[in-house]
Formats: structure tokens, C-alpha cells, sequence
């Protein structure tokens, strides 16, 4: 074992919450539908609820951003930044959004993540080994940290905040996959050890990423339910007050990576997407993230800056394969070359970023130089001849006089995957395929994906930030009603190269990173699904705010303390 200290910076936020609403709606769903909602379900939900990428202690260093820097990781300013200290700022955030802000505000997490390729950094934890077997991640804790009340942060803040998240019968969402955690005790003030009973490298990730809270708050009867008077931290900014519909915040001026630029913060909070835009065009808010619907009318507001980021998220088309004709990977493999994700992406107003694999490209473990499945109907035709599906003068593909037939289902009225399904239907058509398109709510569309009733599925899926997607391709994933698998595809290479991926001796990063890029050419060759565009996010900054740099990998406030406001 060797320790590493590698310092460039940054966390994650939104994801947690994106799954956290897709869970709880999964759950409901199952439960209105009398599905059989289990333990194992629990822990898949659990296990996507948090995306913060894994690191490991090993002789070879942890993947880093190119530009990163120690205590800075953002992208190069192209000129100067004036040097204004202090003034407020105000961001607006919908009901369902306020808690990125708050997290990311009040808390850190034991490790960061970078804004350029999600790659790992220590945060609170200022080192962190694996042991070869993987067993045992011990934490070195940086000193002289210290909560917003002035307690000291120390390792029993730490265990308390594992113990009370890993526990059987915690209260809250669940926040990380422990996978098989059994136990975790504080050597000294600052060393953490966790013990495993089997190997299971995606650990770090999830642990990593919890924020931390005094342990006093932990062991409050309220918890995760927290008063006002208990939401303390070790973050950048102060709890002050709250109303209604705002909350304030100040800077913490001994704040361990330095105190804020900003002085003053205040957060107020909108029921509806057409309040935060008004209140952007009038000027009452400084800040916030907005739907892509409003995108047209918030570029006409003046001295209004748009930041446009990929989401954590793939829009993919997931193919069946209890459908019999989709049970043919000659058959999957002509569907991929069929789709011109061009048009897909100029459908939608370039407001999606083209993908190849299951990973953003600019993810630090994603092949590079990877060969692309372009559009190429001549051998998806190919492809389905050598499949028996023929074409006989009429445009209709049949085999032994049967029609090439499939339903297609996704979400009505969602503004990205209704109109992608009818530009799917119409490519598919043209060779010669008869998609009936079927829209459904969401929680309709849930319903069916744990069921497996459908034989394509246009849906978007959250991409976590370990190379781990088990949940989605491995075989044991696909049991109906508990599973995530919901294409019930089955590869046995796959099997082995995901079990393996989370095994690694000390886990280490480029031996994960090249099972990663060998899954996805299994994924190629064996296609559970198409993978189609990655859908842009949008963030909304008034001119007079400075350093915004929103991130798909660390949310839109990974860096507040750099944030400044013109006078």
C-alpha cells in the first residue's frame, strides 16, 4: 500500500437528487402497480442515488484533470479576474432543486471530484489508501478543520455519519451504496478505517461523497431531519435565517480552503419554472439553473449569461431482448446503424452532446479513440438479411411471412424524448421496421421498465460517476420488478468483466479504466441499447456575477468560494 495526496479539487451535488426523485417515483410506481418492492430494490435505488468517482491507493497515480491545479480546479479564465471581495448574491433554485445549493453550501465530503473528468481528489480527507485486497480504505483527515459552531472536525464525525446512513433502519433517502461495508472505527482523531467483508471498489465512491455532519447532529433524535438551529457544516457558507421562501447564508470566513469571496448569500426558492424566469428578467435573483424550455426567452433578458453543460445523463433507446426478434444481436447491431444521431441531435436544437458509449466522453475512464457506430443503413440492412429479415419489393421487412413489428415506449410530452421517438419511428421505418410509438406518464413508463413490457424504451438514464453500471448490464440485474436491468440483457463476458471491475487489486484506477473500455466494446458488439445524446443543462448568471463554471461531473456550485460579484 502507499498513500497518495493528489490536490486537485471539487465535489458533486445534483446527481443525488436527480435519483433520489427517480427512486422514491420508482417506488411509488411499483407500489400503485403491486409490484414486489424488496430490499434488493432498496439497495439498487440506494446504490444510483450517489455518482462521485472512485479512487484508489496504489503505486500508480489517480487520474487528474490536465489543467487541475492544488486548490483550484476550474477552467482557465481567458482574461484576468477583477479582485472584488465581499457584496451578495442571490440564487434562484425551484422546490425540487433548493437542496443542491444547501448541500453544497453547508457540507463537504471526505473526497472531491473534477469538474473536467470527474476524476478524484481528497477533500476533507487530506490522503486515502486501499488496501491490494481491497478490503480495508483507511482515511487520512486533514487537521485544524473546524464545524460552523467552532467543534473540531475529527474520525468520529466521520464513523457517526457512515454508522447513521448505513444503518438498517435509517429514516432519510437513501445517500450511498456501503456495499459491504462491516465495519467503520476511528484509529485517532484523524484516521478512519473501513473494513469490507468481499472486495467492491465502487465503495469510495459512495462513501466518499456523503457529507459529513457533526456527530452531534447525528446522534439528535431528529435526524436526518435537522432544525434550523442543527444545519452546521464544514462548508463555505453559514446558515443564517429562513423564511418562507428564502433562506440566507454568509461566508465562513475560516473556511479550510479560504473564505468565500462573496459576503452575503441568499437563496429564495419558486414553486414554477415561469416565477424563476420572471424573477431572472427582473432582476430580483442574480443566478440560477433553468429548463431548456425557457432557454429562448431567458437569452432576451439583458446582461444575462447562459452556461450550457452536459447532464450526468444519456438519452438511449434499450432494445428487449425477451422480444424474439430482439434476441439476436445481428438484429440489435443493425438498430444502432440505423439511427443518424445527427439529426437526433439537430432535432433537438443542438441542445445534446452525440455519445458513443455509457459514459460522457470526457469522463476520465471513457475509451478513447474508440471506433464509432456510425450511421450506415446499407449494413443495418446487411444485418438483418444475414438475420433472416428481407425485404420483398414493398419496403416491410418479413421473415418466414411474418412483419417486422415493434412498440415503442417513453414519456409523453417529456420535450426531449417525445419528439426524439417519432424521429426514431421514422428512421426505423425507412428500414423498413413498423414501430407502433406508445406514450405513456411516468410513472407509466416505470411501471413497464421494471416489468419489461415494452420492446424499445426511449428513456434517459443517470450515468454514475464510478465505472461500476453493473446495475444496468450485468445478468443478475434483469429480475423483473426489483431490477435495472430492464432490456434483460445477458452477456456473460460482461458478467465477468463487471465483477472484475469492482474487484481490482487497490483498486486501482488505470486497471479499472481498461475493463471499463473492454465492457464497452462488449456493449458494442452485444448492444443492450443505443446510446444516443447526452442533453444539455443550462445555468443562468447575471453579468455582474463572475466565475460561474457549472460542471456535469460536479454540479453547478462545486466552486461558490471562487464566485465574486461586481459592486
Amino acid at each position: 500500500m502507499k498513500w497518495m495526496n493528489n490536490k486537485p479539487v471539487l465535489r458533486m451535488q445534483n446527481a443525488i437528487v436527480i435519483l433520489s426523485r427517480f427512486a422514491a417515483l420508482a417506488v411509488n410506481s411499483a407500489r400503485r402497480s403491486n409490484l414486489k418492492v424488496t430490499r434488493r430494490l432498496l439497495r439498487a435505488l440506494r446504490a444510483l442515488a450517489m455518482t462521485i468517482l472512485v479512487v484508489a491507493c496504489t503505486p500508480i497515480p489517480i487520474p487528474t484533470s490536465a489543467t487541475a491545479t492544488p486548490q483550484s480546479t476550474r477552467a482557465p479564465l481567458t482574461t484576468p479576474t477583477p479582485n472584488y471581495e465581499g457584496g451578495a448574491i442571490t440564487i434562484g433554485a425551484l422546490n425540487a432543486d433548493a437542496n443542491e445549493f444547501i448541500q453544497a453550501a453547508l457540507y463537504d465530503s471526505l473526497l472531491q471530484i473534477d469538474p473536467q473528468n470527474g476524476s478524484l481528489a481528497p477533500a476533507l480527507a487530506e490522503s486515502f489508501q486501499i488496501s491490494d485486497d481491497a478490503l480495508t480504505i483507511t482515511f487520512r483527515l486533514r487537521p485544524n478543520i473546524k464545524f460552523h459552531n467552532g467543534d473540531a472536525f475529527t474520525a468520529d464525525d466521520v464513523v457517526a455519519t457512515i454508522n447513521a446512513f448505513n444503518a438498517p433502519d435509517f429514516r432519510g433517502v437513501p445517500a450511498a451504496d456501503f456495499g459491504t461495508l462491516s465495519k467503520a472505527s476511528a484509529l485517532d482523531p484523524q484516521t478512519v478505517q473501513l473494513l469490507f467483508r468481499e472486495p467492491y471498489c465502487p465503495a469510495l465512491t459512495y462513501i466518499g461523497a456523503l457529507k459529513i455532519y457533526p456527530r452531534a447532529m447525528i446522534a439528535a433524535s431528529n435526524f436526518p431531519r435537522l432544525t434550523d438551529a442543527q444545519l452546521i457544516g464544514t462548508g463555505a457558507l453559514k446558515f443564517i435565517a429562513r423564511d418562507a421562501n428564502q433562506i440566507v447564508f454568509t461566508r465562513n470566513p475560516e473556511y479550510w480552503r479560504g473564505a468565500p469571496h462573496v459576503q452575503d448569500w441568499t437563496l429564495k426558492i419558486f414553486s414554477d419554472a415561469r416565477a424563476l424566469r420572471a424573477a431572472l428578467a427582473e432582476k430580483q435573483i442574480d443566478a440560477a439553473a433553468i429548463d431548456a424550455r425557457d432557454l429562448a426567452a431567458i437569452k432576451k433578458i439583458a446582461n444575462t449569461k447562459i452556461f450550457a453543460t452536459d447532464t450526468a445523463e444519456i438519452a438511449m433507446l434499450v432494445f428487449n431482448a425477451d422480444t424474439p426478434t430482439l434476441n439476436d444481436a445481428r438484429v440489435r447491431q443493425a438498430l444502432t446503424f440505423a439511427l443518424n444521431k445527427n439529426i437526433l441531435a439537430s432535432d433537438l436544437n443542438d441542445q445534446g452532446r452525440i455519445v458513443e458509449t455509457s459514459a460522457l466522453g470526457n469522463f476520465w475512464a471513457s475509451p478513447q479513440n474508440f471506433s464509432v457506430t456510425a450511421f450506415d443503413p446499407n449494413r443495418a440492412k446487411q444485418l438483418l438479411a444475414d438475420a433472416g429479415w428481407r425485404d420483398n419489393g414493398d419496403g416491410i421487412l418479413r421473415r418466414a411471412n411474418k412483419t417486422f413489428s415493434l412498440d415503442l415506449w417513453t414519456e409523453g410530452d417529456d420535450p426531449m424524448l417525445e419528439p426524439l421517438a417519432f424521429r426514431v419511428r421514422e428512421q426505423l421505418a425507412a428500414l423498413g421496421i413498423k414501430v407502433e410509438l406508445q406514450l405513456s406518464d411516468r410513472a407509466g413508463w416505470i411501471t413497464r421498465a421494471f416489468q419489461h413490457r415494452f420492446d424499445l424504451l426511449l428513456l434517459t438514464r443517470q450515468i454514475p460517476l464510478d465505472p461500476d453500471q453493473h446495475w444496468y448490464w450485468q445478468s443478475d440485474q434483469a429480475s423483473k420488478s426489483d431490477g435495472f436491468n430492464f432490456g434483460s440483457f445477458s452477456n456473460p463476458r460482461v458478467d465477468q468483466l463487471s465483477k472484475q471491475l469492482n474487484r481490482v487489486s487497490a483498486c486501482g484506477p488505470p486497471a479499472r479504466a481498461a475493463l471499463f473500455v473492454e465492457i464497452q466494446k462488449q456493449l458494442q458488439n452485444d448492444p443492450p441499447a443505443a446510446f444516443l445524446i447526452a442533453p444539455q443543462k443550462y445555468f443562468a448568471a447575471s453579468a455582474r456575477v463572475l466565475n460561474v463554471a457549472p460542471s456535469p461531473f460536479s454540479g453547478d456550485f462545486w466552486n461558490l468560494r471562487e464566485w465574486r460579484v461586481k459592486p
